[in-house]
């Protein structure tokens, strides 16, 4: 099953950025923008795995913590890899970003005991709203301004990641609520 971690991000905020890309959908084009219900803060892509590797992602979960809620906020509008020849549109976290961070170091390093390799990339906290079919300069003029709004992360999720035509369905196989309760 092709799988992912993730923060989960609350409902509000999942509305606002598809408020947001709405809006920007109607002069930068060429973008798949997400749905609500696919928007989150990934920590960690796994790709393909079976059932075993699953259940040791979940006690490796259960055991670890607990966090704590993570208070934090939207900051603004950026693109992967860059705005030049962007492939996905995402928004980026301000407040909290250093124990959201910490909090990925720290599942990171578990989940490399548990044989997964290290990300190679350093990790930003961000949530993507858009993919570019064709990679196409994201041009200032085109890109919202954000409001700054305050969210509260209280949930890590492993999902299953289910691929159709009209795009990804993510399934939640495993919640841990990060005060440690699973």
């Amino acid at each position: 099953m092709r799988s992912f971690l993730a923060f989960e991000i609350p409902r509000d905020i999942k509305n606002y950025l598809s408020q947001v890309s709405s809006a920007m959908a109607r002069t930068v084009r060429g973008v798949r923008w997400v749905k609500p219900e696919g928007q989150h803060i990934t920590i960690k892509f796994f790709g393909e795995i079976n059932d075993v590797r699953a259940q040791e992602i979940k006690d490796m979960l259960a055991s670890c913590g607990p966090y704590g809620s993570v208070l934090t906020s939207l900051k603004n509008i950026d693109a992967f890899p860059g705005r030049r020849k962007p492939r996905v549109i995402v928004a980026t976290i301000e407040e909290g970003v250093d124990i959201i961070r910490s909090i990925y170091h720290d599942i990171e390093d578990r989940l490399t005991v548990l044989g997964f390799d290290r990300e190679k990339r350093d990790f930003t906290p961000h949530i993507t709203f858009g993919r570019m079919k064709v990679p196409a300069p994201l041009l200032e003029r085109d890109i919202a301004i954000l409001e700054k709004r305050i969210f509260t992360i209280e949930n890590i999720v492993l999902y299953q990641s289910i691929l159709a035509r009209e795009g990804a369905a993510y399934v939640p196989l495993f919640e841990k609520k990060m005060d440690g309760k699973a």
